[in-house]
């Protein structure tokens, strides 16, 4: 399990974050959902130890991360722009990590070719990255993050180049192994539509505060705060005032 408790961050002076904890178990996935600079991506960076915070604690397995370095932490993490290297081809990107691992050659062919008809890749070895669509990129990206086998799956925006028919296919697919593998994954957007059809939990941010962590039912039947039915595009929301016990 992974746990951030009391995650506390400020830049030159300014808060980022403030006071971060939710957990997130074995085979669930948690969407962070917010809007620009409300400090989604922050934390992920935080997680997979490319950045540090001012105070609290990031524990796996209740052992804190403090001082592990990325490469140590086994997290795959998914880019929007697909990070991927444009002078190697499918196979080679997808292979990286497992080549760097040392891992016997014949473990990685079979794992990669595991991988590319996973996502629905099967045939694609021997192609230039830079030949392939944005989905398909995606997709290589995918299977990159999957290939080590990591212990928590990381999705920053991973959907926002793509057009809406190829977010739905990605997403179903995106869905579809991460209930297969049971791999705990975050997932940061700024889309409801994407929050609500990926996650089993949502947490919702604004100016670095986590202000509502619900399942997608509970958060759209009780939003709690007029932001959030607004992010939700929850109309007919009106002000009110408690005037006596059961009077508005």
């Amino acid at each position: 399990m992974l746990e951030l408790r009391n995650v506390v961050k400020s830049y030159e002076g300014k808060p980022l974050l403030n006071d971060i904890s939710f957990t997130v178990s074995q085979g669930e996935t948690i969407c962070l959902l917010g809007a620009s600079g409300s400090g989604k991506s922050t934390i992920l960076r935080m997680i997979a130890g490319l950045d540090f915070p001012d105070r609290g604690a990031i524990l796996l397995n209740g052992i804190d991360l403090a001082g592990t370095p990325p490469h140590l932490r086994d997290f795959g993490l998914v880019f929007q722009d697909y990070g991927l290297f444009p002078h190697l081809n499918v196979f080679d990107n997808i292979a990286f990590g497992l080549k760097m691992r040392n891992l016997p050659a014949d473990e990685i062919s079979l794992r990669v070719a595991a991988l590319l008809g996973q996502v629905n890749l099967a045939g694609f070895d021997s192609r230039k990255v830079t030949d392939l669509s944005g989905g398909e990129q995606q997709r290589v990206a995918l299977a990159r993050a999957l290939a080590p086998r990591p212990r928590l799956l990381m999705f920053d925006e991973p959907l926002g180049a793509l057009d809406r028919s190829l977010k739905e296919d990605l997403l179903n697919e995106i869905r579809g192994i991460l209930h297969e593998t049971k791999i705990p994954a975050i997932y940061v957007t700024h889309d409801q539509e994407e929050a609500f059809a990926i996650a089993d939990r949502i947490l919702v941010l604004h100016e670095g505060t986590i202000i509502r962590d619900g399942t997608p039912s509970e958060i759209w039947k009780d939003p709690q705060s007029a932001f959030v039915a607004k992010l939700l595009g929850i109309g007919n929301v009106s002000e009110g005032e408690v005037v006596a016990e059961n009077k508005v």
